[in-house]
């Protein structure tokens, strides 16, 4: 979750946004009806992935966190639920077709309700409100054999994957190499689940979003360790379509929402990178 030395990074990344306005620009705003680059919409358009976040016709983090954007804003929301897509890497075309990006970048949705990693790629074709949460990326390894030259990396083929496979890195690039050989093997695994249970069988690592390593840790006691430092540290967030006049409005209600607390509380309500 934000800690208050996140949440003061935070601050500072929403303070450098072109559309960063205080308390009194934005009652300006609803309250004439102008926006910057269009007008407000007076319904969002959510599209979300079922997972932690979120679940559909169930209370969920994403849940509570729209309603809570509501009641900052007084804007109405409409979820769509889309099971079929991705998250969002480009193809070799560099198209986000079937992704959450990708519905933004179409203009199929106004917010991208899901559990999004800020990275360069996604940046470039939409933009990310303040973000909600960070995690780190840790490995989780087999107590008996640990990290050696036989180890196979296990990872979800997700943002964290891109980002060891485009790291200048040398550790980093090498860890993403070992996956790529050993995709035939099954390297690429579907969940947490999946990726902690192949630890448990042999000589594997998984590099794991926390505190998933942590959890398991403490659910096999010396049957799982950590092994070596943190990988990367990334933060979460929502996403609009670019230049999209809801940012100013969302991220000055996103802010009100981490200074009264409620967004820590709703990742511990949940149990989301808690």
């Amino acid at each position: 979750m934000l800690s208050r030395n996140s949440l003061l990074l935070v601050v500072a990344y929403l303070s450098l946004m072109p559309d960063h306005f205080n308390a009194a620009q934005q009652s300006k705003l609803t309250g004439s009806g102008c926006a910057p680059r269009g007008a407000l919409p007076t319904n969002i358009r959510v599209t979300a992935i079922p997972s932690p976040y979120y679940a559909e016709g169930t209370q969920s983090f994403f849940g509570d966190l729209l309603e809570a954007l509501k009641g900052k804003t007084g804007i109405n929301y409409t979820v769509t639920s889309r099971p079929d897509l991705g998250y969002g890497s480009p193809d070799a075309n560099g198209s986000f077709e079937g992704s959450l990006i990708g519905e933004l970048v179409n203009g199929h949705a106004d917010l991208a309700g899901a559990d999004l990693t800020i990275t360069a790629e996604r940046s470039a074709v939409v933009d990310f409100l303040v973000p909600y949460a960070q995690y780190q990326l840790q490995i989780l390894a087999n107590a008996f054999f640990g990290l050696d030259e036989d180890t196979q990396y296990l990872i979800q083929d997700t943002a964290d994957f891109t980002f060891l496979k485009n790291s200048k890195n040398a550790t980093l690039s090498a860890i993403a190499a070992n996956v790529e050989l050993g995709r035939r093997s099954g390297s690429i695994v579907e969940d947490d689940v999946a990726g902690c249970a192949k630890v448990m069988m042999g000589n594997y690592a998984y590099v794991a979003e926390s505190m998933f390593p942590e959890r398991a840790i403490v659910a096999n006691p010396q049957k799982l360790v950590r092994a070596g430092g943190t990988l990367g540290i990334f933060f979460l967030a929502l996403a609009v379509q670019q230049d999209s006049p809801l940012r100013g409005i969302l991220n000055h209600a996103l802010v009100q929402l981490a200074e009264d607390g409620l967004i820590q509380d709703l990742l511990a309500k949940y149990n989301v990178l808690t």
